[in-house]
This record gives C-alpha cells, structure tokens and sequence, in this order.
C-alpha cells in the first residue's frame, strides 16, 4: 500500500544512497492523485552534486503478494532547475506542466520548492521537418515503399501540432496522454483533421490502406499551409530562415503539390 508511511521509508532509504540529496519528490500519478492498479511510483532525487546512480528501478512485495514497481529518478538540482527553459519531449510539441509532491527537502531549496511544478515551454514550430515528411510521403508512395510511407506519416503526424500550436489557444498538458488528446483536439486545424492525425498515427484501431494514409498526409499538410498561409508575417520570426517569405507567397504550398 502507498501510503505516507510506505513513501517516509522510501525517503531515508533513497537519503542514505544519495549522500547529497537535496530533495525527494514524488512525480507521476500518485502525485496527480490519479493512480490506477497497475500505476508505478515514481520518485525524483533531487542532488547537490553529480548522483551516485542517475536511475534505478525496484520491485516492492506488497502484503497482498503484488509487486510494485518504484521507478526512482536523479538530477542534480541545477540540471532539473533549467528544464523549465527545455520542452518536455514527450508533450506534442505543447507547452507542459510536470506535476510534484514534495516528500522531503533541505532547508536550502525549501522556499524554491513551495512550487514544485516544471512548467515547460512548447517547441519550437517544426515547419521544414514537417515538410521534408511530406516529401519522404511522397518518394514512398511513388515508388510503392509501403513501410516508409507509414513511418514518414507518422513524423508529419507528430510534427503537425507544432506547426498548429501558433494558431490555437494555449494548452498545458500534464502527461504524454493528456498531450495527445490536447493535440488531436486543437480548434484551429484542417478538416477531418483528428480522423487523418490518428490514421497517420496508426491509433485508428482499423486497417488502413497505403492510399488511405498517403491521402490523410495531403490534408494535413495542405489543409495546414493554407491556415498558416494569411498569418506568414507573424510567424515569420517563428520559422527557419527563409520560410515566412516561401510561405506568404505560396512556394511551400507549390512544393507540396509538385
């Protein structure tokens, strides 16, 4: 049983490995508040120096003959303070907020850690990457290379929010699943945009055809430079050199269509 007590224990256990512990928090869905049966623990050291072991995985006998994988993370302080300027790669593209429980902290990061949360930046828009997928798409489908196709489609897919974030209301998701729900529902987004990101993404659930997934990669990546299109000067400083220009006057989307 998880309980305050079980989490005490783990505290001066992790303490006594990691000499220079600074904190110990506990992250994932028990600190959500949120834990399902089958739910790890998951534990972050944080470390005033270099740590002794970066990760380490246990499994816990509980009394009912279950076991309990705890996952335990370590950072050294500075390195977890400057993730707040990184994107977390597991959000979508999305801007991020990285849940906490604070089991244990030194005086020192006391007041810091009153606000245990990362609140993480989105990336960067990936315009070019999402292109050159739409090109390897299109190579693949050409010469009949069904497996290439699928996994090019997969990186449009996934670039696809970065390219829609500018457009939409911002969004923090908490977990890689919240990210993709967040990302599959933005509201500023090419027709049958959610239906073509899953086929895409191979999370329809149902066979797809080639063709299928070749024509759901035209839709989204026109569907997306006509929407970006009439707002090119603002995104401009957003976009790698060159772009904004080939995107206001109509060379990305002449590209795309050749």
């Amino acid at each position: 049983m998880v309980d305050d007590a079980f989490l005490h224990q783990w505290v001066e256990t992790l303490r006594s490995e990691e000499q220079g512990a600074l904190a110990v928090l506990l992250t994932g869905s028990y600190a959500r508040g949120v834990p399902e049966s089958h739910s790890d623990v998951d534990l972050l050291v944080l470390t005033r120096d270099e740590p002794v072991v970066e990760y380490r995985a246990r499994l816990v006998e509980l009394p009912d003959g279950r076991l309990l994988h705890v996952s335990i993370g370590v950072e050294r302080w500075d390195a977890w303070l400057a993730q707040e300027s990184e994107p977390a790669d597991w959000s979508w593209y999305l801007p991020a907020v990285e849940a906490a429980r604070v089991l244990w902290s030194a005086p020192e990061v006391e007041e810091r850690l009153r606000r245990p949360v990362i609140e993480r930046p989105p990336a960067e828009m990936e315009l070019e990457d999402f292109l050159e997928c739409a090109g390897k798409v299109k190579n693949a489908h050409l010469r009949g290379d069904e497996l290439a196709l699928r996994l090019a489609a997969q990186g449009l897919a996934e670039r696809c929010p970065s390219v829609l974030r500018p457009l939409n209301p911002a969004q923090r998701p908490g977990t890689r699943y919240q990210a993709l729900l967040a990302a599959l529902d933005l509201p500023t987004a090419p027709p049958g945009y959610r239906d073509d990101m899953l086929l895409c993404l191979g999370l329809t659930g149902r066979p797809s055809t080639m063709d299928e997934v070749y024509a759901a990669v035209l839709r989204l990546a026109t569907g997306a430079l006509e929407l970006l299109r009439p707002h090119a000067a603002r995104l401009t400083p957003e976009l790698e050199p060159d772009l904004g220009e080939y995107l206001a006057d109509g060379r990305l989307q002449r590209y795309l269509a050749q």
